[in-house]
């Protein structure tokens, strides 16, 4: 019997654990900041984006994408990297479905975390 195929959850556990150091206290606490935190993580890039703010945006992108890799949500740091690069080369052409994606992804991570049961 092969390991399951995990590919398509938006945390890799494992890797979580491992950074974690298999402390579950610790990674519930992260993830319960992730949560509290989110809201103004994603307003802070939204508003970079309407401001056309391009070093706003590669600043607030950046911060949130060290959080995502941190949690082991691969696929919503890749979609917070798209929009930090965005901003760091002041192309604000396509950000709207760049940010749409990171929220879809976000909200798969929020998902996940509310039914995380470890």
């Amino acid at each position: 019997m092969s390991a399951p195929d995990n590919s398509d959850e938006p945390v890799n556990i494992e890797e979580l654990k491992e950074i974690m150091d298999d402390d579950m206290e610790l990674i519930h606490e992260c993830f319960v900041d992730f949560i509290q935190d989110w809201p103004q993580r994603y307003a802070e890039i939204k508003g970079a984006i309407l401001e056309k703010n391009g070093q706003k945006l590669d600043e607030s992108a950046h911060k949130l994408k060290g959080t995502l890799r941190y949690l082991a949500a691969d696929s919503a740091a890749e979609a917070a990297y798209a929009l930090e690069s965005a901003g760091k080369e002041n192309d604000l052409e396509g950000t709207e479905s760049k940010l749409l994606n990171l929220k879809n992804e976000c909200q798969r991570l929020i998902d996940y975390i509310n039914n995380f049961k470890q």
